[in-house]
């Protein structure tokens, strides 16, 4: 049995054969976790259904500690899992703002990511719900300072309403919406040495 694995599930239309994530992998592996890296089929799915995928692989690992780490639309699929398994730890990395609360500020947004089926599904995901739902042993949300003003809100608001004791907000200095930005990574580093 492993000791400490970290799921690590990817930002929209990323794949995890991308740089930042090999990179990510590598610093974890490091600091003694097994880093697996979760493929999720982007196309045509909705975040819930990504969760769902996301907790059949999540239940079939065994490990003495589970973390699970995510970016952006991986946050908000690492945030719905942890509202239906323990988990020793979740980091979200810039939770993005597509939750039932920000649906009235995103309606003009035109963005691929935005599909009609994809809206609805956002329509029925209430942050502030999720949140006090969360049933993670530690929580450490991170979002880069010059991330667009929506996305720092719901990270803000989000936080707020976690009721868990252990939980760290980390603001990222002159970074954007960007994983693979060597100051979010070394980031990510250093909160996957404080994680026990």
């Amino acid at each position: 049995m492993k000791k400490k694995t970290v799921f690590v599930i990817p930002g929209y239309r990323h794949r995890i054969t991308q740089k930042p994530y090999r990179k990510l992998a590598k610093m974890l592996k490091k600091e003694g976790y097994s880093p697996i890296l979760i493929s999720i089929p982007w196309k045509q799915t909705t975040i819930s259904e990504n969760t769902k995928l996301f907790l059949n692989k999540y239940k079939k690992i065994h490990a003495r500690k589970k973390y699970i780490l995510g970016f952006s639309f991986g946050a908000m699929i690492a945030l719905l899992a942890s509202t239906k398994i323990r988990t020793s730890g979740l980091v979200l990395c810039s939770l993005s703002p597509y939750f039932k609360e920000d649906m009235k500020k995103i309606t003009r947004i035109k963005s691929p990511a935005v599909t009609p089926k994809r809206r609805e599904d956002f329509s029925r995901l209430h942050a502030k719900t999720l949140a006090k739902q969360i049933k993670a042993g530690q929580i450490r949300m991170l979002y880069g300072e010059k991330e667009e003003k929506v996305l720092i809100n719901r990270v803000l608001k989000t936080y707020t309403d976690i009721s868990a004791k252990n939980k760290y907000l980390i603001p990222i200095q002159n970074t954007e919406h960007n994983i693979g930005d060597i100051r979010y990574l070394r980031t990510i580093d250093q909160v996957a040495r404080q994680l026990h």
